[in-house]
């Protein structure tokens, strides 16, 4: 299983802020947003990943975050040059993606939950199909919807519906088998000009190889694209902290976590980050 971060919209929504500078670079609370569908595939057990940015930021992003051997996986970059949609991404990394089971996250998608994790380790693990998560939304409008018949099976997914079957909105994480390169190829341009995930997802639906999973409200799921949204999941965040005394989206602790560095490793990590309060966070497990 590869994960596949999509990265290159020009976040307009988030303008100025983002008139230099990706959305998934700006900060959620005290880390990069980046960090936290990264750390979501780390803890999933994923190490090989790809990141699907623009030209603006390329650069900016092997920066931030090297090759990944700091956090024991592999970090590669592609650049989409004319960023058509979500898809797009599948189109741009097909030689990562080929062959393989895919992981893909829209990055600028915060997740948080037991359940969700659960969930998540358990799709990756099983074999043919899609998996796609679903989670019950006041504004349904903004988001792809389930559409469900009267026994609750999904039956269609509906891009930013004008009148929602629903209140269930598609997440903006998605896991696949070996076919997904060959239907992102199959999907059309849809109204709005782009190649749409729920396009992609609705391939699997109909041959029978889709399901959803629902998330319960006692997780927590947010697509944090604009200023209000980025605030909102910041403030969540940074409650969670205060609560748990536990970090969300460390990546440097997760690698550790799971077996991906060792503690020598994590002690050099630590000693350029020792005066921050991302790295202080990690004297509990060098003493």
């Amino acid at each position: 299983m590869r994960g596949l971060i999509a990265c290159a919209g020009k976040s307009t929504r988030l303008f100025p802020s983002t008139k230099v500078l990706s959305k998934q670079l700006l900060p959620l609370y005290d880390k990069p947003l980046i960090y936290y569908p990264i750390s979501m595939l780390m803890k999933a057990g994923i190490k090989e990943i790809a990141i699907i940015t623009n030209e603006d930021n390329f650069e900016l992003y092997q920066k931030q975050l090297g090759d990944g051997s700091d956090f024991g996986i592999s970090l590669q970059y592609f650049v989409d040059h004319k960023p058509m949609g979500t898809v797009g991404s599948f189109k741009v990394a097909q030689d990562f993606v080929r062959g393989q089971k895919v992981c893909f996250v829209l990055g600028d998608n915060f997740f948080y939950g037991e359940q969700f994790e659960k969930e998540l380790k358990k799709a990756v693990s099983c074999g043919a199909g899609a998996y796609v998560f679903g989670y019950p939304v006041k504004n349904p409008r903004a988001f792809g919807v389930a559409e469900f018949d009267k026994n609750g099976k999904v039956t269609n997914l509906i891009e930013k519906p004008k009148d929602p079957p629903s209140n269930m909105a598609v997440t903006g994480i998605y896991v696949y088998d070996e076919n997904c390169l060959d239907y992102a190829f199959k999907c059309p341009l849809s109204k709005r000009g782009e190649y749409e995930v729920t396009d992609l997802n609705n391939m699997y639906l109909k041959q029978g190889n889709l399901k959803l999973v629902k998330l319960s409200k006692k997780n927590y799921w947010l697509d944090a694209g604009n200023s209000e949204s980025l605030f909102v999941a910041s403030k969540y965040v940074r409650k969670m902290i205060k609560k748990t005394k536990h970090q969300i989206g460390h990546l440097d602790e997760i690698a550790y976590k799971c077996g991906y560095i060792s503690k020598q490793k994590l002690q050099q990590n630590y000693e350029t980050l020792k005066k921050t309060e991302y790295g202080k966070y990690l004297e509990k497990y060098l003493k």
